[in-house]
C-alpha cells in the first residue's frame, strides 16, 4: 500500500534562507514577522509533527507575509507537502496550484510546485500479451527467499466492451499471509474501473470508479468512503502495470494520482528515472530504468520492448524476477521437490523460498487462485522424523499439542486423529478450529511416512470459505507422492 512522505532539499532550504536574509534588509518588520513563522510552521510540521496546526501557521505566513513573497511562497508550497502527508490529494494539488497562481515570481519554488502537481501521464502501448505473468520472489539483505509476488495481465470481454484485468497474488511465508488483488482496467484509456483488494492481516477493500470519484468500501469502514478526484488516477493494485507503459528514459520525471484502496486515501506520487542499470536476477541479466517513488520505493523496469518489472525494492525486502510465462489458465502444474511431488490444478501456484539449501525439510506454499487458505508442505528425510515419531499417528499427536499450547480457542473436531492413507502411503490426519483475530479458522494437519520421506501438510482457510475450498485441496492431496 502507497503512502507518501515528502521532504525539501538542502539546496531549496538554503534557497529560503537566502531569499529571507534579503527580504529583512528590504522591509524589516514585516519580513521577521514572515519568517517567523515560517520557521515556527516548519518546525511544528516536521519536529512536533502536527500537520493540521503546521497548515493553520502557513495560512498566516501566507496572509501576513504578501511583501515578502518568497516567504509566502514557501508557505503556499509547504501547505501542499502537509495536505499530501496527511492524503489529502485535491488539497495538495490546489495548493501547489495557488504557488504557481499567486507567486510567479518565486520561481524556484514554483519549479518545485509544478514537479508535485499529477499530471496526464503519456502512456505507451502495452508490452505485454494476454495472460502474461511475472513471478518475482522476495528477499531478505542475506538472500533468505520470504515471499513470491506474481503480476498478470489479462484481456477479458464484459457487457460488450474490452477490459484488461490487472491480478496480482502475494505470499509472505515469514507470517502467513496472503494478499489477492483483481482491478478491472478500460482497454482503452486504461482508467481503473472496478477493484478489489484482500490481505489476511489488513482486511479487504473493494472500490468502484466514476469519471470524478471513487467510492470504497473497506472491512475496517462501517459506510463507505468517496474520495473525488479531478484528471486521471489509477489504482494501487495496476500501479505496477502503469508504470511499465510511462515513457522511461533517464531523467524522465512525472506525479501520478494513486487510489490506495485498504488506505481509502488518494495520493499524489512522484516518480523519477534516475539512471540506467543493468539487473541479474533468476530471470537473466537486464538493462532497467531505475524508477524511484516519493514513498521510498524503486523499481527496475526493463528497457526492451517487454518494459518487465525486473526488481523491486521497499520495506527492507527486495523482490527478483524469477520466471517470466504465458499463464497456464487451462493446464495443470506439476511440482517436483527432492521429497515430493504433487499436481496442482489450473490456476493454483507453488513456491519454496531460495537460500535455505541446507534445510533438510523445505516449505512449500500452495496458493490457490483467490489467495484463500494458508497451504504448505513440508516434506523431509524419514530417518529424522522416525527418530521421535515411530508412525504418522505419533507425529502428528505431538504437532498438535504445539497448536493446543499457542493458539486461541483450539477445539478439535471429531474423531480426532484419524489413521489413513495418502497416495498409498501410512499418513494421518486431524481437523481443527480455532480463532485467529476476529476470524473463525477451519484447519487440517496430515503425516505421511513414505519410503524415505515423510511430509507434513497443513492448511488454515475461514471456516465459512472451508466447503468451497476443500474438494480442490482434496484432489490436490490425491496426487502428492512422497519419495
Amino acid at each position: 500500500m502507497f503512502c507518501s512522505q515528502f521532504n525539501l532539499s538542502r539546496m531549496n532550504r538554503q534557497i529560503v534562507f537566502a531569499s529571507l536574509a534579503i527580504f529583512v534588509l528590504a522591509s524589516p518588520a514585516m519580513a521577521a514577522t514572515a519568517s517567523e513563522l515560517l520557521e515556527k510552521g516548519i518546525y511544528t510540521e516536521e519536529t512536533v509533527g502536527d500537520l493540521d496546526q503546521a497548515i493553520k501557521v502557513y495560512k498566516k505566513v501566507v496572509v501576513e507575509g504578501k511583501a515578502a513573497q518568497e516567504v509566502a511562497a514557501q508557505a503556499q508550497f509547504r501547505i501542499g507537502l502537509c495536505y499530501a502527508k496527511l492524503g489529502k490529494a485535491n488539497e495538495a494539488k490546489a495548493a501547489f496550484q495557488a504557488v504557481i497562481d499567486n507567486f510567479p515570481q518565486a520561481a524556484g519554488i514554483v519549479a518545485e510546485a509544478q514537479k508535485r502537481l499529477p499530471r496526464e501521464p503519456e502512456l505507451l502501448p502495452v508490452p505485454w500479451g494476454d495472460g502474461d505473468e511475472l513471478l518475482l520472489e522476495m528477499q531478505l539483505p542475506n538472500g533468505m527467499g520470504v515471499g513470491q509476488q506474481i503480476y498478470r495481465v489479462s484481456a477479458i470481454e464484459k457487457e460488450g466492451h474490452s477490459h484488461w484485468e490487472c491480478q496480482t497474488w502475494q505470499t509472505v511465508v515469514l507470517n502467513g499471509q496472503l494478499g489477492k488483488s483483481r482491478v478491472l482496467i478500460d482497454k482503452e484509456t486504461f482508467a481503473p474501473l472496478s477493484s478489489i483488494w484482500k490481505h489476511t492481516m489488513l482486511g479487504k477493500a473493494t472500490a468502484t470508479y466514476a469519471k470524478d470519484q471513487v467510492v470504497i468500501q473497506s472491512s475496517n469502514q462501517t459506510e463507505p468512503t468517496t474520495l473525488k478526484f479531478t484528471g486521471q488516477v489509477f489504482d494501487n493494485e495496476q500501479a505496477a502495470e502503469m508504470f511499465r507503459r510511462l515513457p522511461l528514459e533517464v531523467g524522465y520525471k512525472t506525479t501520478v494520482q494513486i487510489v490506495s484502496t485498504l488506505g481509502s486515501i488518494l495520493i499524489p506520487l512522484e516518480l523519477n528515472v534516475s539512471k540506467l542499470e543493468t539487473i541479474e536476477v533468476s530471470a537473466g541479466s537486464f538493462e532497467c530504468f531505475r524508477l524511484e517513488l516519493s514513498i521510498g520505493q524503486t523499481f527496475w523496469i526493463s528497457t526492451d520492448e517487454h518494459r518487465y518489472i525486473v526488481q523491486f525494492r521497499g520495506g527492507g525486502v527486495t523482490a527478483g524476477l524469477s520466471e517470466i510465462r504465458e499463464s497456464p489458465f487451462d493446464k495443470s502444474t506439476e511440482v517436483e521437490e527432492p521429497n515430493f511431488s504433487v499436481t496442482l490444478p489450473p490456476d493454483w501456484f507453488a513456491y519454496t523460498p531460495s537460500g535455505k539449501e541446507d534445510d533438510p525439510s523445505p516449505t512449500t506454499s500452495i496458493v490457490d487462485p483467490e489467495s484463500i487458505s494458508n497451504t504448505r508442505i513440508e516434506a523431509g528425510p524419514l530417518d529424522g522424523i522416525q527418530k521421535d515419531h515411530a508412525s504418522p499417528e505419533a507425529w502428528l499427536e505431538a504437532s498438535i499439542e504445539e497448536y493446543r499450547n499457542r493458539i486461541n480457542e483450539f477445539k478439535m473436531q471429531p474423531p480426532g486423529i484419524e489413521t489413513t492413507t495418502v497416495g498409498g502411503q501410512p499418513a494421518a490426519k486431524a481437523t481443527f478450529e480455532f480463532e485467529e483475530g476476529n476470524r473463525a479458522m477451519t484447519a487440517q494437519r496430515i503425516t505421511i511416512f513414505g519410503k524415505t520421506s515423510a511430509a507434513n501438510v497443513r492448511f488454515a482457510v475461514e471456516t465459512d470459505q472451508l466447503e468451497q475450498w476443500m474438494p480442490e485441496f482434496e484432489e490436490i492431496l490425491s496426487t502428492l507422492k512422497l519419495k
